[in-house]
């Protein structure tokens, strides 16, 4: 781009449109270290929706503020007896622990590319944290039910996350980020993201971030189930689950009926009968609804996701048959795909057993 050209985007009326905080979110996020920038006002567009997405994110935080039941109250009574097996109360305990630990985790990545100058990368990561892990996931998962109170330790540590967040963030869009910080809560003169320091970076524990992401991938998998069969998201299901390693669901198991608007999930041993079965990951899945089951349409999804997943495996096969590969390859490199084929083949038994099971 060149001002003797003429081919310059102007900056000033970009702003007047977007706002300089999309403006510096389209420049920095498309302009990777050592590249030429390819630019687009697209960017800014996808700016100023981040810049949307979290006023949303603040308006449904703020909306919680006033729905902390008072210590002792018959409001925190009644709350706390009611806490089932998609309760608030009991999902918050595992968000949290799991957002904090994905925080920690970013906040160390961003320290190494800080280091080595690469600002869109970093930028990008913040944004995945924000757009994806906080407001697509966490705060789904904190929830509370429609008119319920939320507990007060689950909305104070939200109120720190969001704080956090808007730390990470600052550098890259300063405006609306100092905002939204002061939003949040009432601050003492001189607390001003602009000179708050950064806390040491925590370490963060894998096994959590893992079991975050096996709850990512249940949800993801069981609403697209619910989709397929036509099943409205306000009808309950029962839900019952067939695996090998029933330890890893209890710390989310509340998160999942939840969020897949189960009202019951039990353990079994073999196929229940009359329900809509299925496969995520290693484990079998048979949700049972009032409508009929549609046993047909099952058996095409399951064999649509086998011959996929046949496919995937010869490819997997023959990376880990090739010996340049190997013998070039990185010992984690190989590590990953060695577990990409053994999930593979774990899963293409669970569906073929599942197949014969609707024969």
């Amino acid at each position: 781009m060149s001002k003797q050209l003429g081919n310059s985007p102007d900056l000033l009326g970009l702003i007047d449109k977007y706002g300089a905080d999309a403006v510096r979110f389209g420049i920095l996020i498309s302009s990777p270290a050592g590249n030429d920038l390819l630019w687009d006002e697209a960017s800014n567009e996808q700016g100023r929706n981040f810049n949307n997405k979290l006023w949303n994110a603040l308006k449904l935080v703020k909306m919680w503020e006033g729905r902390q039941p008072a210590a002792n109250s018959p409001q925190s009574a009644v709350g706390i007896q009611q806490s089932t097996v998609g309760s608030q109360q009991s999902s918050g305990n595992f968000a949290i622990e799991w957002f904090e630990n994905r925080l920690n985790e970013v906040k160390a990545e961003l320290e190494n590319l800080y280091k080595d100058f690469r600002l869109s990368e970093a930028l990008k990561t913040v944004y995945s944290l924000i757009w994806d892990d906080f407001c697509s996931w966490y705060l789904e998962w904190v929830k509370p039910g429609f008119e319920q109170p939320i507990e007060k330790d689950v909305y104070q540590k939200t109120v720190y996350f969001f704080e956090e967040l808007m730390q990470l963030l600052h550098p890259f869009m300063p405006f609306i980020t100092e905002e939204i910080y002061h939003q949040l809560k009432e601050r003492k003169k001189g607390d001003d993201l602009t000179v708050r320091q950064q806390a040491q970076v925590s370490g963060h524990q894998p096994g959590v971030l893992e079991q975050g992401k096996l709850l990512k991938e249940l949800i993801t998998g069981l609403r697209d189930i619910r989709i397929k069969q036509q099943i409205k998201p306000k009808e309950s299901i029962r839900l019952f689950i067939q695996t090998q390693q029933q330890n890893i669901y209890p710390p989310i198991q509340s998160i999942l009926c939840k969020q897949v608007n189960a009202e019951h999930l039990t353990f079994v041993n073999e196929a229940e009968p009359g329900t809509i079965s299925s496969v995520i990951g290693k484990d079998k899945f048979y949700l049972l609804t009032e409508q009929p089951v549609n046993t047909e349409n099952q058996k095409e999804e399951l064999q649509k996701e086998l011959n996929y997943l046949k496919g995937f495996l010869v490819s997997v096969e023959k990376k880990l048959g090739n010996e340049r590969f190997v013998q070039n390859a990185k010992p984690e490199v190989i590590e990953v795909e060695r577990k990409k084929k053994s999930d593979a083949e774990a899963k293409i038994k669970a569906i073929e057993e599942s197949l014969t099971n609707l024969n």
